[in-house]
């Protein structure tokens, strides 16, 4: 008899995030969740007896790691535009994420509720990097209120993916996203280069199976 090796952490989760991508998050098979994480349900059930639980641990390292990715843009930015840049990668990796695409598609009225009453473990974490990206720029300033602006402005170009996948469309967005944030923080409005570097994102959000 052949004895396989549990699945690790990171395993478990792309198995469920490509799980949620092909169903949404409406009651996702937790037989093609095992069966993604080459294990069984009764591994699932004993290292995480609620699989809501499950969903959510998973959710939450894959929003860690696309906020991660943003907060690279290079150092050729001047520390002005570094802000907004960020903020508009990561509003870019989210919203065309194939959990966010087929929650649009499945259950639109979760991201109705995500973007009316944001107020959940992501919410707080999403928050709190565009803090630490506002401190990172003006250190020893208090941004709480201006992260929470920034966060409420860019919170629908995150959660609402673009009727479609003409890159004319990613641009616009891109741009309006870039400019608004800039005005929010008192910049001149967008410069060629963080416009730029926004869109020069080598990242493929969509391969997480």
């Amino acid at each position: 008899m052949s004895i396989h090796a549990p699945p690790g952490m990171g395993t478990v989760y792309r198995a469920v995030l490509a799980t949620l991508a092909e169903h949404g998050p409406h009651r996702p098979p937790l037989a093609e969740v095992a069966r993604r994480a080459a294990t069984n349900r009764q591994y699932l059930y004993r290292n995480w007896p609620d699989f809501q639980v499950l969903i959510r641990e998973a959710c939450e390292a894959e929003l860690d790691r696309l906020l991660y990715v943003a907060s690279d843009t290079g150092a050729r930015l001047p520390p002005s535009c570094r802000v907004p840049a960020q903020i508009v990668r990561a509003a870019r990796l989210l919203r065309e994420h194939p959990v966010t695409h087929a929650t649009a598609r499945t259950s639109p009225d979760l991201l109705l509720t995500a973007l009316a009453r944001p107020a959940t473990a992501l919410h707080t974490r999403a928050l709190y990097w565009v803090q630490a990206r506002l401190y990172e720029w003006r250190p020893g300033t208090d941004h709480s209120t201006t992260a929470r602006a920034l966060f409420t402005v860019a919170a629908p170009f995150a959660l609402v993916p673009p009727p479609s996948d003409d890159p004319s469309d990613r641009e616009r967005l891109n741009a309006r996203l870039s400019t608004t944030l800039h005005a929010c923080l008192g910049l001149t409005p967008a410069c060629s280069d963080c416009s730029d570097e926004a869109e020069r994102s080598s990242h493929n959000p969509r391969s997480i199976s």
